[in-house]
This record gives C-alpha cells, sequence and structure tokens, in this order.
C-alpha cells in the first residue's frame, strides 16, 4: 500500500476518554512491511496504551494482506480429545464425552488430571458449562471452533474476513461474517466467550466487551489471551518485540489495565494467568536481527534452547509476553 493511500486518525483513550500521552515506542510494521511509522502511546490519566496516530476504519483493512496467518486455509484432521486429555476433561472439566469414573478414583487421581489441564497445550479447553454453546471472537478459518466441537462444545466463531468465513464454512462449521458490536445474535445465548489474539485488533474493546457480556448467560466465562506490555518479552525487544505487531494492534494491555477493562463492562476477574510462547522469543530476535544485522541474533532467532529459558524466566516472574484472562459475566 502507498503511503498516500493511509489515512491516519487521532483517538482518545478507550477507558477514560483522555487524549494526553505519553509516547512509549515508535515502531514500524516489521511483519508484512507497510510502509509508515506508527507510535505506542500510554494515557497519562489511566495507564492504558494505544497506538496512535492509528490507520482510520476505512484504511485498516490494508493492513490485514492476503498472506495474514489467520485467515489461510491450512486444514488439519480434527479429532475428539483422547488419552490422559479426555479423561481429565470428562472428570474434572465436566465435558459430555463419556461417563464419570467413580468418586474414589476421581479422587486418587485429581493430582494426575490437574497436572494433565495445567499444560499449555489443554489451555484453551474451559470447564464445560451451561448448555455448552461457544462463541469465539476472530475465529479466522476456525480451527479452533473445529477443535472444541470435536469435544462436545456447540461451538460457533465470528470474524471480519469473508474469506476466512467462507473456508470456515465449507468445512461445515457454523461462522458469523462480521464483528461486534454489530452482529444481530440473541442476547443471553451464550455459556463461554474465547478471544485468542482478537481484543487488541478491535476499534474499541469496551463497546466490543460490552456486547461480549449482552450475549454471554448470567456466569458465563469469557476467555481473554493477548500480549501482556508489562512483559519480559516487551522490555527485551522494545520496538523489535514480534507481539507488538504494528499497525494491527490497536491496544496494548497490561494486567491492571485488561482487568479494569473487563470490570468496567461487566465482568468478574477470575485471574491473570501467564502464557508461555517460545516460537514468539525466537521470531523477536528474528526482527531485531533484520534491525542491527548481526549474526549473533540471527543465530539466537533459531535457538529454541534460548528462548525456552527465556519463556520459563518469564514464567517465574510472572510477566510472560502473553496473559490469559479468565473472567464471569456477573
Amino acid at each position: 500500500m502507498p503511503d498516500g493511500q493511509w489515512q491516519l486518525e487521532d483517538v482518545p483513550c478507550d477507558y477514560c476518554g483522555g487524549r494526553d500521552a505519553d509516547l512509549l515506542i515508535a515502531g514500524r510494521d516489521r511483519a508484512h512491511g507497510l510502509p509508515g511509522e506508527f507510535n505506542v502511546v500510554r494515557c497519562r490519566h489511566c495507564g492504558l496504551a494505544r497506538t496512535n496516530p492509528r490507520p482510520t476504519a476505512a484504511s485498516l483493512a490494508g493492513a490485514y494482506p492476503e498472506a495474514y496467518p489467520e485467515h489461510q486455509a491450512t486444514w488439519r484432521a480434527v479429532r475428539a480429545p483422547r488419552g490422559l486429555l479426555h479423561w481429565a476433561l470428562v472428570n474434572r472439566a465436566g465435558y459430555p464425552l463419556g461417563r464419570l469414573a467413580p468418586r474414589l478414583i476421581r479422587a486418587l487421581l485429581s493430582p494426575v488430571t490437574a497436572a494433565v489441564l495445567a499444560r499449555r497445550r489443554a489451555a484453551a479447553y474451559l470447564p464445560f458449562t451451561g448448555e455448552g454453546r461457544l462463541l469465539d471472537f476472530g475465529c479466522g478459518v476456525g480451527r479452533y471452533v473445529a477443535r472444541m466441537a470435536a469435544a462436545g462444545w456447540r461451538a460457533e466463531g465470528i470474524d471480519t474476513s469473508p474469506d476466512a468465513v467462507r473456508l470456515g464454512r465449507q468445512a461445515g462449521l457454523t461462522l458469523h461474517q462480521g464483528t461486534l458490536p454489530g452482529l444481530d445474535l440473541a442476547a443471553e445465548s451464550f455459556d463461554a466467550v474465547t478471544m485468542w489474539q482478537a481484543l487488541e485488533h478491535v476499534p474499541s474493546p469496551k463497546a466490543t466487551l460490552e456486547a461480549v457480556a449482552r450475549l454471554l448467560r448470567p456466569g458465563g466465562r469469557l476467555a481473554v489471551v493477548c500480549p501482556r506490555l508489562d512483559s519480559l518479552d516487551a522490555r527485551w525487544f522494545g520496538s523489535c518485540w514480534f507481539a507488538l505487531e504494528l499497525p494491527r494492534h490497536l491496544w496494548h494491555f497490561t494486567g491492571a489495565t485488561l482487568r479494569r477493562h473487563l470490570e468496567a463492562t461487566g465482568f468478574e476477574v477470575d485471574g491473570v494467568g501467564s502464557v508461555r510462547r517460545p516460537a514468539v522469543l525466537r521470531r523477536s530476535f528474528g526482527q531485531l536481527a533484520d534491525e542491527t544485522g548481526r549474526r549473533l541474533h540471527r543465530r539466537l532467532a533459531h535457538s529454541r534452547l534460548l528462548a525456552g529459558a527465556m519463556s520459563w524466566i518469564g514464567l517465574a516472574a510472572g510477566r510472560t509476553g502473553q496473559m490469559m484472562v479468565l473472567a464471569r459475566r456477573r
């Protein structure tokens, strides 16, 4: 996209409406090479960080090229959970995938099932609740929707990309094209909503979360995973941090600012957890290598050992580059 086609707008803070802000980071689109430089600023009144100025809604579509990963079709067969994960989901998380084991056996194996569900790969399996109707916001082609449907949920998805929605529908999934607010779905009709790497993309997180709260039944669960600005990863890499993803990420949350947003829109926060993603650290080293031209940084971009160790340091400090927040509608 030529520079002349960008239309930028100055936006106030989504939480408090303030416009006074301090510059934190100036960076460019390192993932897809779109032209220009973009600023991340922090509100002087409440501390929420935002990309400002940012592309207008009309021009923001150009920030998502055809090669955007979440809109690509790389389907693989989705199977129901098996083995220990299947047993743990049935006997500890309430999944309708089989009969419960006797109470004594469940009690004896409780430490094992807790350990299984604590693994990073099991984090996406929310406790089964209500009638099991789930909506995945920002679903792309619907990989997670298919995964949850195979696990017993009545899973649906929503995405703004017509191509991604079309591909998901061809695979037999129930996907809606659009966003929230704006999509006509029945109030209090879902038991769970998930937002994996999505909330940071929306024009107004407050308006989106209010719409999500209306869709959830009282007590319904919300899971949000997004980059954490007050993380060690962000401190280590600055403008080269892969999860910064300018200009597509419009909002840059800390644990405190995301918790405050949720509480202001009708949710009770159950907890803010850390998510290890060593691959993001390796990609950050790759972007740092592009910036510095140093061979050392290029070699570190391929070091799984170093990235793994750094992710464990972040986990121990409670400051990994990604956070997962679980909440309930009041």
